[in-house]
């Protein structure tokens, strides 16, 4: 009778690079779901080019500066209190480019509101000048509708100047400019 003994079964493999197929310093991604195997080298290329996993293509800020290590520090537990802040700088500059574009957008509503207003009253004057609506400026008299007549007899008023300012430029270029002497 024979004794065979029952051996334990280890799988041995190494872990190869995706990038340029090394098996020496051989890292997996640190992000949730993703198992993408990169060496050392690769992995600090990766980074420095687009601070993406080449296999997720999911963000990573990491400082690869933190990543040598030093031989002569004392203790690895502590943790380092001058490290580097993990947002990037370019993070930062889109911060505030947005925060610019809303400031930008919010001035230019404001000023586009006052404007639009401005416009509006002197149109208004307009219409009342001609008599066109109401004698009295805001509207008052027509009741709980006041501001949509004031309003609407405000374009019109406006439209109506405005007609008349390019028809009285046009004349007046037209007489003043004119080479011809038709008299």
């Amino acid at each position: 009778m024979e004794i065979v003994r029952t051996a334990e079964i280890k799988p041995q493999f190494n872990l190869e690079c995706h990038c340029c197929t090394s098996t020496e310093d051989v890292h997996i991604c640190e992000l949730d779901n993703c198992d993408y195997p990169l060496c050392s080298t690769c992995k600090e290329k990766a980074l420095k080019l687009e601070h993406k996993c080449p296999g997720c293509r999911r963000s990573i800020i990491i400082d690869i500066s933190d990543t040598d290590t030093d031989s002569d520090s004392e203790d690895d537990s502590e943790p380092d209190l001058d490290r580097k802040c993990k947002c990037s700088d370019h993070n930062i500059d889109t911060i505030f480019r947005f925060l610019q574009d809303f400031i930008f957008s919010v001035g230019l509503l404001i000023v586009g509101t006052g404007v639009f207003a401005i416009l509006l009253m002197m149109g208004r004057l307009v219409s009342t000048i001609f008599k066109i609506g109401p004698s009295d400026y805001w509207c008052l008299s027509l009741g709980e509708y006041a501001w949509g007549f004031f309003i609407g007899y405000g374009i019109l008023g406006f439209l109506l100047g405005f007609l008349i300012i390019c028809c009285g430029g046009g004349l007046l270029f037209k007489c003043l400019c004119s080479e011809e002497d038709g008299y």
